[in-house]
């Protein structure tokens, strides 16, 4: 039986752990082999269909999501009228809402998976010759002969922790200039825009898995890591000993984190200060410098902590920290995002990141859109079209 994995990446730099993270489950099992196909957004499609039909695949699979679903759809329609045989299954961001529609349209999709797939996409592979048994797959969504939709729900790892890590899959890449370390699953926080937003409970690794990982990784001489960490300092204590940790890799590896401002405690305000220039890199969610902004966004923090967060993160001179703001966002005027972008500039962030609400699949926010007065593409990428607070 042979697997063929899609790697559709938006540029040359990124590359989805989806696929290592998968094999490494089932790297041991022999029934299956692996092939890979490798491209970005901005290649022939005629191409990467033709390298895929050369492998001719049992079965072919891939991630979706908003950058690459376009092009996706494209050559995987494509090569299932050259390999009408071969089945598609498809995971990623894309199918955490409803799915029906999204089947309807694209019947060269036999189903997709809504959630994490490291348990149930070893456990579908058992069933993919067997339709019937599909439905005792959690988190698979499909449409079964007589054109019903099955919704098997969401699929969750329960124990994040005892999963193999992708780094020991041989489909693991190292020749990017940086990797992805995932440390946690789940968010605390409930933001209303983002599909992480109430995903409870919160899954961590322990503190020595990552050093082990980490050790790895820098046995193979990257120089950057990019820690997916919804909220690095959600547990103050927690992101003090991993700090500490990342010290170790110092000055050898910079580590790039995404850190809530508002939720700093002053132990953590002198850990930072105290760091060795170069070692970190932020990325302050901070999202709107207006308190109804953030209350309809239902996103967690004081305005006032998160002001005072970002300017001393702002402060130091060891790291360089980066603030995000989105327009779009309900409640949100105009003359407001021009006068945060000020604000943030006077605190001297290092990059000031302003880009458009998206409404993803699965968020709150996509679901009350009409309620909050939001127009948005019904394509991807889904961006917002017009508010009640700022025209199209």
């Amino acid at each position: 039986m042979k697997i063929l994995w899609l790697d559709l990446n938006s540029s040359y730099a990124h590359s989805s752990l989806a696929l290592p993270a998968l094999h490494a489950q089932m790297a041991t099992n022999d029934s299956f082999e692996w092939e890979i196909v490798s491209a970005t957004i901005n290649e022939n499609v005629g191409m990467v269909t033709n390298s895929i039909y050369h492998h001719h695949p049992d079965i072919i699979a891939a991630t979706n999501w908003l950058f690459n679903h376009e092009q996706l759809l494209h050559i995987l329609s494509r090569a299932k009228a050259l390999l009408p045989y071969c089945r598609i299954v498809l995971g990623g961001p894309e199918f955490l809402g409803d799915n029906e529609d999204f089947l309807r349209k694209n019947p060269f999709v036999d189903c997709v998976f809504r959630g994490e797939g490291e348990e149930v996409f070893p456990q579908w592979l058992q069933y993919q010759d067997q339709p019937e048994q599909w439905d005792t797959v959690t988190g698979l969504c499909y449409l079964d002969k007589k054109n019903l939709y099955h919704d098997n729900g969401i699929a969750r790892v329960m124990n994040f922790a005892h999963l193999i890590p992708p780094e020991k899959s041989s489909f693991f890449n190292w020749s990017k200039p940086f990797v992805q370390l995932e440390t946690t699953r789940g968010c605390f926080n409930t933001c209303a825009f983002c599909v992480s937003g109430g995903e409870k409970p919160v899954r961590t690794l322990p503190i020595e898995t990552i050093r082990e990982r980490l050790v790895e990784i820098h046995r193979h001489g990257i120089k950057n890591v990019r820690v997916l960490d919804r909220t690095f300092n959600y547990n103050n204590k927690r992101a003090k000993e991993l700090l500490n940790l990342f010290l170790e890799f110092s000055p050898d590896i910079c580590f790039h984190l995404e850190i809530h401002p508002a939720l700093l405690s002053e132990e953590l305000k002198k850990e930072l200060a105290g760091l060795p220039k170069g070692l970190l890199h932020l990325e302050a969610g901070i999202q709107s410098l207006r308190e109804p902004v953030l209350e309809q966004s239902r996103r967690m923090g004081r305005l006032s902590d998160a002001l005072d967060g970002l300017k001393y993160l702002c402060s130091l001179h060891n790291m360089e920290t980066h603030a995000d703001l989105i327009a779009g966002l309900p409640l949100y005027r105009l003359s407001e995002i021009f006068e945060d972008i000020h604000t943030l500039a006077e605190y001297g962030a290092g990059e000031i990141q302003l880009e458009s609400l998206k409404l993803l699949p699965g968020t709150e926010m996509r679901r009350r859109a009409e309620e909050l007065g939001i127009q948005y593409a019904p394509l991807p990428p889904y961006e917002v079209l017009q508010t009640r607070e700022i025209s199209v």
